[in-house]
């Protein structure tokens, strides 16, 4: 146009959702198309354009047939990055917090969380944890067809915040457990799950699964800790006779474990004893404290030294047991 004509050129547009699979934009370099446009007043109305294409490579099969006209030889290239800790651009994680829209997906979703990246796991922390306890029980405490799938999960979730690049969350997580989480009857299901991997460690060809658990003990048990106080908060005191049982019969497995001598389980039991003083330090909150040494001696005192490493470890209990706050107790 003249100089002194200053009028619109035209526009372009990028919508921040994809609706298809609810996430944000992708992050990156995008093509935008320019519609021509020389009145502004008819942008006021999104929806006569945000219909049509704004990515160049969508625009290419329908240039003559939109409400307004393409330039096909401009285009404004953008880059964006999304900074949210509501949004993602995942599908995995996004079918995850949306499991109640497709319950009968959840196998597959699960599956799926546990390849999802770490730094977007954690942005999503609360929301997650929410999700994934909601999936582990039901209404009455019992355990779902998923609960073992779920137990898998939050042990990926834990053992996220032994890695250098996360363990700033840990504060997070600790506020998460103390000012939000309210599933009270999981304590049960969770015993259970760890009991479980305990049992059939010497049968197991593959133990990643359950050393990954006894790294994580330490949250395992401040999770089933708190939601059994808040369990007993919520019913005066209630079932405190078979809360005692289930620890006494997890601690069981435990020794029984520690007390074969096989080549294959003794990652296990070094992992078990390098962290099982985590988990006596949250049952002291919920137990007489010389119920929890009872069930530390019985452990140590059944540890079958067959290894220099199981030797080791059985000496770093020990000295964690020492420098651990059950010892302040005389």
């Amino acid at each position: 146009r003249e100089k002194n004509e200053r009028k619109m050129f035209g526009f372009s547009f990028v919508r921040l959702m994809d609706d298809e699979v609810g996430t944000t934009h992708r992050d990156g370099p995008h093509e935008l198309c320019i519609y021509k446009c020389d009145d502004r007043a008819r942008l006021a109305n999104p929806m006569e354009y945000l219909t049509m294409p704004f990515l160049t490579r969508d625009a290419v099969d329908c240039i003559y047939s939109l409400p307004y006209q393409r330039s096909p030889k401009e285009f404004i290239e953008i880059e964006t990055l999304l900074c949210s800790t509501k949004l993602t651009q995942n599908v995995d994680l996004l079918s995850l917090l949306r499991w109640r829209s497709a319950p009968e997906g959840i196998g597959e979703t699960l599956s799926r969380v546990t390849r999802v990246d770490g730094a977007e796991t954690v942005k999503f922390l609360q929301d997650v944890l929410d999700a994934l306890f909601a999936m582990f029980s039901t209404d009455d405490g019992n355990s779902t067809v998923h609960s073992g799938h779920v137990f898998q999960a939050l042990v990926s979730i834990f053992s996220l915040l032994e890695d250098s690049k996360f363990e700033h969350f840990k504060p997070v997580m600790d506020a998460y457990i103390t000012g939000h989480f309210a599933a009270a009857l999981v304590y049960k299901g969770l015993i259970s799950c760890v009991k479980h991997l305990a049992n059939v460690c010497p049968q197991t060809e593959k133990p990643e699964p359950i050393v990954r658990c006894f790294k994580s003990l330490e949250y395992i048990f401040k999770f089933i800790i708190q939601s059994r106080l808040l369990f007993a908060r919520a019913t005066g005191g209630q079932n405190e006779d078979s809360f005692r049982d289930d620890i006494n019969g997890l601690f069981d497995s435990f020794t029984k474990l520690l007390g074969e001598c096989l080549d294959n389980i003794q990652t296990s039991q070094v992992t078990l004893l390098e962290n099982i003083q985590g988990g006596c330090d949250q049952l002291i909150r919920a137990l007489d404290p010389a119920k929890v040494a009872g069930h530390l001696c019985e452990m140590l005192n059944c540890v079958t030294v067959g290894t220099r490493e199981v030797a080791r470890a059985k000496l770093k209990a020990m000295r964690n047991a020492v420098t651990s706050s059950l010892f302040d107790d005389d």
